[in-house]
């Protein structure tokens, strides 16, 4: 029986340690892949340190290669960017998608990548049962999952760590939705299963998600489903006010929802959907290593 055609996306921005580390320890476990062929496709943001692979090493790949781009643009544009790149260039494969800081852990991707084998119209998310974070920022991130939830209906507790088969492109794809946010394009335009997986420890240095980045995150989700919120924003104000009428705790929490509201609009602003038909615009180089 011939093998499935097995791409692993893995979008990177100056962090060759961590990136070299992932790839060996895929290269060492890749054998209980025996069903597929696994190629490696960087995604390379616009680095400013050189990525240098130990390529002597990574004997069991079939090919490893890199796509640059341009200029830096961030790790949900990246995966689009390389999505698309993949959606041009071949028919049939499959496609696992995952950081190489080590928070995603590359033992996960043999039983997502059979999940996905046997159920090609859907996609499989690696949801996450811990964080490792300080509690200001469990707390904000559940904040955000509890918001979420509020305006989409939907629970997002996975980041990019998936495996599908590419007929799922196309719907990743839509609106230009995973320009935002690729977790909030995957749950609204796809089938999805989901898997269960601790949250591991980056392989160095600390985590870089602040609480800034973190609101920015919230806020490109909630931009996914941004006509739900402009109907919901005014159902919950006039549904608060008529069961708790008037007061100061209604007020404030009046004020936060108008507040959010206008952020997700600047918010808009600054990530505005690109045609997706000119991606390649943005693309500096792509090559087999």
């Amino acid at each position: 029986m011939s093998k499935k055609s097995h791409i692993i996306l893995i979008p990177v921005y100056n962090d060759e340690k961590s990136l070299n580390k992932l790839l060996l320890i895929i290269n060492e476990h890749i054998d209980g892949l025996v069903n597929f062929n696994t190629e490696i496709l960087i995604l390379n943001d616009a680095s400013t340190d050189e990525i240098l692979l130990e390529n002597k090493k990574l004997r069991n790949f079939k090919k490893v290669s890199m796509l640059e781009v341009k200029k830096n643009i961030g790790s949900q544009k990246i995966i689009t960017v390389g999505l698309k790149y993949l959606q041009q260039k071949r028919k049939s494969f499959f496609v696992t998608i995952l950081d190489s800081d080590g928070e995603d852990n590359p033992l996960e991707i043999r039983k997502m990548l059979n999940l996905a084998s046997e159920n090609n119209d859907y996609v499989i998310t690696s949801n996450r049962k811990g964080r490792k974070e300080s509690f200001l920022i469990k707390s904000l991130y559940f904040t955000h999952l509890i918001l979420t939830f509020f305006f989409s209906f939907k629970w997002i507790s996975f980041g990019n760590f998936t495996s599908f088969h590419s007929k799922n492109i196309e719907k990743i794809l839509s609106y230009n939705d995973s320009w935002l946010a690729y977790s909030g394009s995957v749950i609204k335009n796809c089938k999805i299963k989901r898997l269960h997986a601790k949250r591991e420890r980056r392989f160095y240095g600390s985590s870089k998600i602040g609480i800034l980045k973190l609101i920015e995150h919230s806020l490109r989700i909630n931009l996914v489903f941004l006509k739900k919120v402009l109907f919901l924003v005014p159902f919950y104000i006039f549904f608060i006010y008529i069961i708790f009428g008037l007061n100061q705790v209604v007020l404030l929490i009046i004020f936060l929802l108008l507040i959010f509201k206008l952020a997700l609009l600047i918010t808009k602003i600054n990530h505005l959907g690109r045609n997706l038909e000119n991606f390649d615009e943005l693309i500096k180089s792509y090559k087999s290593i």
